[in-house]
């Protein structure tokens, strides 16, 4: 498996590599997934209900690892659908796709190879920051630093967009998740929003009991794709796009296996 994975993340680092920060496609039909962390089994049901919905485009908000057991099997997966279907499988990068913290919550402890937590991290540092959809949804694992301009998004000052929240306190303030991160007030978001001509962000980065949660007059959607995270009994939610209709599917455990809870339109 670990050879497996190493010539997975060779060819994909070409295919990362030629592709920018910002991701704009135009798909009439787009699944939006948030946090997997790990989760093989929720990873496998949402691409089941993919091809059940025949989606153009399925667009990964990052943090495919760490947290939960099967991190190397998730990679795996979506790094196989990747070279697969390059232009419909978007993977985004997350806070957790950075070295720094997979070493540490989980990843490296299950691969226990230098050489493969090297080749993965090499990998993650090309992945896109962020993908714009049909030119009006902004989609990022974490946030924005500020009211930036799309065109000067790059992978080398990623760190913003992979760990910054949303804050109910206007500009730019201090984080609970260290001295680096940032929270970003409602004036920002709608300076960001209207600058780059935007109508919705969708952001991933944080665990919801119910899987997704709007902020700012719902013009931002954060949603998260981990059932049963870190032992919890939380559902998780993923969103389609359909002809520029949002409808969110929540899912969890039923029985011993996960199924739709419900839709939310």
């Amino acid at each position: 498996m670990k050879q497996e994975l190493h010539r997975l993340l060779q060819n994909t680092f070409e295919i990362f590599t030629s592709e920018e920060a910002l991701v704009r496609i135009n798909s009439s039909k787009a699944l939006i997934v948030g946090d997997i962390h790990g989760n093989l089994e929720a990873l496998e049901f949402i691409l089941y209900i993919r091809k059940a919905l025949k989606c153009d485009h399925i667009v990964f908000l990052g943090d495919y690892v760490d947290k939960g057991p099967h991190s190397s099997e998730v990679l795996e997966r979506i790094l196989t659908m990747k070279l697969r279907e390059p232009e419909t499988f978007i993977l985004l990068r997350g806070n957790h796709e950075t070295r720094e913290m997979n070493r540490v919550h989980g990843f490296y402890d299950e691969i226990l190879d230098e050489e493969l937590f090297l080749a993965a991290n090499r990998t993650f540092e090309e992945m896109p920051i962020s993908a714009v959809i049909n030119d009006s949804i902004f989609c990022v694992h974490g946030g924005i630093p500020g009211p930036v301009d799309l065109n000067r998004i790059n992978k080398e000052e990623a760190f913003h967009f992979l760990w910054n929240d949303p804050s109910g306190c206007d500009g730019i303030s201090a984080s609970i998740r260290g001295p680096r991160p940032k929270c970003f007030g409602g004036d920002v978001f709608s300076e960001f929003m209207d600058k780059n001509d935007l109508s919705l962000m969708i952001r991933g980065h944080t665990a919801l009991f119910t899987g997704h949660a709007w902020c700012f007059d719902r013009k931002m959607l954060s949603i998260f794709s981990c059932p049963e995270y870190t032992g919890k009994s939380n559902n998780a939610s993923f969103a389609l796009l359909k002809e520029d209709e949002l409808s969110i599917f929540t899912f969890g455990r039923t029985g011993n296996c996960y199924s739709l809870i419900r839709n939310n339109f």
